[in-house]
This record gives structure tokens, C-alpha cells and sequence, in this order.
């Protein structure tokens, strides 16, 4: 989580030697559907792709919308959020944290409309949010 995107683009890619990809704006609502802590929120954010050779680090900017993002922005500042996985199935990976005792957080569907994800608190065994990804 990034207060300001286009300064820690700068940064990262810096470090990293790479060059500076496109910001993304997140998606309308209508198409996003993002649900944070079980309600319907535009869940506005700017972000970012930054690839390396064994990661890809995003970064993201919250937006005035209630969000996961927004939400450790303003509790924890910046820093890491979450990491993902690309998963099969993603209504079966979320019930099955689920009944590990990790609850959802956010979900809500990709901006161009090839996938959907799921946040899952994670935070009390893994000390981060796992993000599960489903890609069409």
C-alpha cells in the first residue's frame, strides 16, 4: 500500500532497474461488484504491475472508498498488504480458509473482466493478508 503511486513507482522502479509500467484505474462498480467486510463499495484504487525476474510487486494507491486497501493504509501506513496465488476454483479455496478460521475480507471481480479475487485475514497465523486469484 502506497499514499502516493506515482512517487513509489519512481522509487521502486529505481531500485529495481525497470521501467515504469502504466498505472491502472480501478474498474465501475457495476463491473468490479467489490464487497469489503460483507457490503457493496466502489473500492476505488490506482495500481501498478511491476515485474522482476522471480516477482511482480503491485502497488497500490487507495482511493476515498471504503476498501481493505483504504482500511491498512490508515491503520498499519505504508508497506506490504498481501501476497497472492493463483487458484482453481476460488469459491472452494475461499471456504476452505473459511473453515480454517480465516474470514473473507474483500472480494470482487478483475477490471477488465478476466477473473475475480478474494482477500482472506490470514494476519494471525501468517502475520499478511492472502490475496486468492481466479484467472479466465
Amino acid at each position: 500500500m502506497v499514499k502516493n503511486l506515482d512517487l513509489a513507482a519512481e522509487a521502486y522502479c529505481k531500485l529495481l532497474g525497470a521501467d515504469k509500467p502504466p498505472i491502472i484505474q480501478s474498474g465501475p462498480s457495476e463491473m468490479t461488484q467489490v464487497i469489503f467486510r460483507g457490503r457493496p463499495t466502489e473500492g476505488k484504487s490506482r495500481y501498478m504491475f511491476i515485474n522482476t525476474p522471480f516477482i511482480q510487486i503491485e502497488l497500490i494507491e487507495p482511493g476515498d472508498s471504503p476498501s481493505t486497501w483504504q482500511e491498512h493504509l490508515e491503520k498499519y501506513g505504508e508497506g506490504v498488504h498481501h501476497i497472492s496465488f493463483v487458484v482453481d476454483n476460488l469459491n472452494e479455496k475461499i471456504r476452505l480458509l473459511e473453515e480454517m478460521g480465516y474470514p473473507v475480507i474483500q472480494t470482487g471481480n478483475f477490471f477488465n473482466g478476466k477473473g475475480k479475487y478474494a482477500y482472506m485475514d490470514t494476519t494471525s497465523t501468517f502475520k499478511v493478508i492472502i490475496e486468492l486469484l481466479e484467472r479466465y
